[in-house]
């Protein structure tokens, strides 16, 4: 990786979703799931794509839904952010690795999505409460939701 290839000093941590495999792959080399599926859209795979096949990866973090959902309102109504979970489950991976490593280390992650893309859905009352995850969201953040 180039930045790795820059500074060996430069982890590298994967943020995985429910219902993905690659949690486990890099943490036990199986390829085992970790929940049933996940509201992120476009991750959470089933098998080791060709990208990551041989990346010099260094740890992994298993992100929940409820987490992920949390941390993309948070975003939107703490900092301004109209993201998608994808980005969710990341900032939120990137708290986890920060309270683990603790002060004095830099955490970088991707804001990889919009909000809009996932508005029908990720945004949406009826939805959330199906999946189970509306009480992830804070009561004052809860307005920017649609029914």
């Amino acid at each position: 990786m180039y930045l790795k290839d820059r500074n060996p000093q430069i982890k590298a941590i994967l943020a995985d979703p429910e219902g993905s495999v690659l949690y486990n792959w890099i943490k036990h080399g199986k390829l085992e799931r970790e929940g049933t599926g996940s509201i992120t859209e476009g991750i959470g795979q089933g098998r080791v794509t060709d990208n990551l096949k041989g990346a010099d990866i260094d740890d992994a973090v298993h992100v929940t839904d409820r987490n992920a959902v949390e941390m993309t309102f948070r975003l939107l109504h703490e900092e301004g952010f109209f993201v998608g979970a994808s980005s969710g489950l990341n900032v939120s991976a990137a708290v986890q690795v920060a309270q683990k490593l603790g002060p004095g280390h830099t955490i970088v992650t991707c804001l990889c999505d919009t909000g809009q893309r996932y508005y029908a859905k990720l945004f949406s009352r009826s939805v959330l409460e199906s999946k189970g995850l509306l009480d992830s969201i804070p009561e004052h953040f809860r307005s920017s939701l649609h029914d």
